[in-house]
């Protein structure tokens, strides 16, 4: 049987998008958002998208996000230690408010 896992997460963007682009025109955007949970908590994810649309003009920090998408584990090594972090890879991003009409929407 396999399995199924999805992550819905409305926040605030903590730093601007650190873009990176590819042969073929495939970018990736990588950002984090800081999500206000019970009382005073704030629970921060690590976000990946890849291939972004227009709305990426529209992310930057402080800008209020819903990102959907699933939870991966990304490894690696340094100075000989293992290393691990759990990410989110971006399936649908929606920009939440806005001043202008155009920033709210759906972006897949």
């Amino acid at each position: 049987m396999a399995g199924f896992q999805k992550l819905i997460a409305m926040g605030n963007v903590t730093k601007d998008p650190d873009i990176r682009e590819f042969e073929a025109g495939n970018a990736v955007a990588k950002f984090s958002i800081a999500v206000n949970g019970y009382k005073d908590s704030v629970e921060y994810f690590d976000v990946e998208w890849w291939k972004p649309n227009g709305a990426l003009a529209y992310v930057a920090k402080g800008t209020p996000v819903l990102v959907e998408g699933e939870l991966q584990t990304q490894r690696w090594e340094k100075d000989g230690q293992q290393r691990s972090k759990m990410i989110v890879r971006v399936s649908s991003l929606k920009l939440i408010g806005g001043k202008k009409p155009e920033m709210a929407g759906d972006f897949a």
